[in-house]
């Protein structure tokens, strides 16, 4: 018999919130403060949910990444809270998951300052008990180490937490972790990607997740 679900943890860009404006504005900041030619604004989504370094290397390979990481973020840390949305039904599944009894944490790319920032300025912060950036972690997503971190924060073994998240990292962190995965398909990744990497299974929609978690969380 499969155990009852104790916790979630969630990914944040493409799964409860959409930053697309405030991060390609930012990117494009960048870009034009080092004159440089812009990006491709559909690369930039793409790359989303990769450590902010490495996206740069990937647009421009003999960059100075820091350099880059510091004009981007001292532009982000403006705009990100205006250019931040939850997407539908992020509130309403951080209400019904609290209201069952689970324990709730992230586990983001994004700096945990900005994270807890936006969530903030969204009213949503107070729902998670973990709280993992990339600053908390020696190994990022794809390395199980942020799920693992999420879990022992929220008091619970890996085998009893979801992670729920839009990318194939997501999946492979949670794996590697030992940890349930439910994939949603509001990121830049295609279901044809993460239903090749099997996770418990992939919804179109936040609503779907909370069906379905709920659902094992009344089982016997």
């Amino acid at each position: 018999m499969v155990a009852r679900p104790r916790a979630v943890v969630f990914d944040l860009d493409g799964t409860l919130i959409d930053s697309t404006r405030a991060i390609v504005e930012s990117f494009f900041h960048t870009f034009d403060t080092l004159g440089r030619p812009r990006p491709d604004r559909e690369g930039i989504i793409r790359a989303i949910g990769h450590l902010l370094e490495d996206q740069f290397r990937q647009f421009w390979p003999d960059c100075d990444a820091a350099l880059c990481a510091r004009v981007y973020r001292d532009h982000y840390a403006k705009v990100a809270r205006d250019g931040t949305f939850l997407l539908p039904g992020a509130r309403e599944i951080l209400d019904a998951f609290r209201g069952a009894g689970l324990r709730l944490g992230f586990a983001t790319s994004k700096r945990r300052l900005y994270a807890e920032m936006i969530l903030e300025h969204h009213g949503v912060l107070e729902h998670f008990t973990a709280r993992i950036g990339p600053d908390d972690v020696t190994h990022a997503k794809p390395h199980p180490e942020a799920v693992i971190r999420a879990a022992a924060a929220l008091g619970v073994p890996p085998d009893d937490v979801y992670v729920v998240g839009d990318t194939p990292f997501d999946v492979l962190a949670a794996r590697a972790a030992g940890a349930r995965c439910l994939c949603v398909t509001t990121g830049p990744a295609s279901r044809d990607e993460l239903e090749a990497l099997a996770p418990e299974a992939v919804y179109g929609s936040l609503d779907e997740v909370a069906a379905h978690i709920l659902a094992r969380c009344a089982g016997p």
